[in-house]
């Protein structure tokens, strides 16, 4: 597979280095199969000769205008812009015109397209993902929604395949975005790439998003948001909130829908989960316990809660990381 990795100024060293090392492992490692799949060819390419990264260092590339033939997949890696109106902004000055023009004439010639956490709003602004499903980093899901409404945003999903465009979560992502190419062509390979490079189950992005972090853009959900960690322990009813907050239970409804892609009792749930999580992590509570200070009448609501989130009361448990 001929693989471009487009990069304008600004990108950030961490997701062009991953996408680049999944492949190499891949190419490395491809002796280890008894029928190993042809190699990646990997070209890194810019409007012009080269790109600076957000950390300061120069990334050699080849110019648009020189490239002979077509790749088959053009993966853009994310910029080093992590708040939403300074990335909205970047990708839509006249400065990144061009490449959002490359973009979309390589998805008019077919190409498949790839983008990872900030660089999704690439593949957004060029108008490639109107009518079709992706994601993008968990914290920017309200900025999409409002700049993008004609695509369909899943912020639960770590990576999202919608027709020839792939697009991935946040900053680790990048991982799952390139395993993914290497899965396409052999599943034996990405498992063993995985293991050598250590990469874990990042399925949804939902176990790491933070609730009154996606809440902040509109003052009604963040007014919310504070309500339900006031009234944590108490059982939820939407009708007591809303005349809290003095709107209607349908305004509250429509408010978190617009900014946050769910029902006020999804949001709840969200929040209920992050503080149990944290519970289960750092107390010897018991599940019942913790399930009473979050709000759940018993232990099981809790656990039904957990799996549906695919996970089970004893990863929470144990899901102290490595570096704490």
């Amino acid at each position: 597979m001929d693989v471009g990795v487009f990069v304008v100024d600004g990108v950030a060293d961490f997701g062009l280095a991953a996408v680049r090392e999944v492949l190499n492992t891949a190419n490395s490692l491809r002796a280890e199969l008894e029928c190993p799949p042809r190699p990646w060819h990997v070209r890194t390419v810019a409007i012009g000769d080269s790109a600076l990264t957000g950390s300061g260092c120069i990334v050699p590339a080849t110019p648009v205008t020189e490239l002979e033939g077509h790749f088959d997949l053009l993966l853009v890696p994310a910029v080093n812009v992590v708040a939403a109106d300074a990335l909205v902004e970047l990708v839509s000055s006249p400065k990144h015109r061009a490449a959002l023009e490359l973009i979309a004439a390589e998805a008019g010639n077919g190409m498949y397209l790839a983008a990872a956490c900030t660089a999704t709003f690439f593949l957004a602004e060029s108008g490639v993902l109107d009518g079709g499903t992706a994601t993008t980093s968990w914290w920017l899901g309200p900025a999409f929604r409002r700049r993008y409404p004609g695509v369909e945003l899943r912020i639960d999903q770590t990576l999202c395949r919608s027709g020839r465009v792939t697009t991935a979560g946040a900053v680790l992502s990048h991982l799952d975005l390139a395993l993914s190419l290497v899965n396409a062509r052999s599943p034996a390979l990405a498992d063993l790439v995985a293991r050598y490079m250590l990469i874990g189950n990042r399925v949804s992005q939902l176990n790491f998003l933070l609730p009154e972090v996606i809440a902040r853009g509109d003052p009604l959900v963040v007014a919310f948001d504070r309500w339900v960690r006031d009234h944590l322990a108490d059982s939820f009813r939407i009708s007591a909130a809303a005349r809290d907050l003095g709107v209607t239970e349908r305004t509250l409804q429509r408010a978190t829908a617009a900014e946050l892609g769910m029902a006020p009792r999804d949001f709840v749930n969200a929040i209920r989960l992050e503080q149990a999580a944290g519970l289960l992590r750092d107390t010897t509570l018991t599940v019942d316990a913790v399930a009473a200070r979050v709000g759940y009448l018993n232990g099981a609501t809790l656990r039904g809660l957990v799996r549906r989130q695919g996970m089970a009361i004893a990863d929470l448990r144990s899901a102290r990381p490595a570096w704490r």
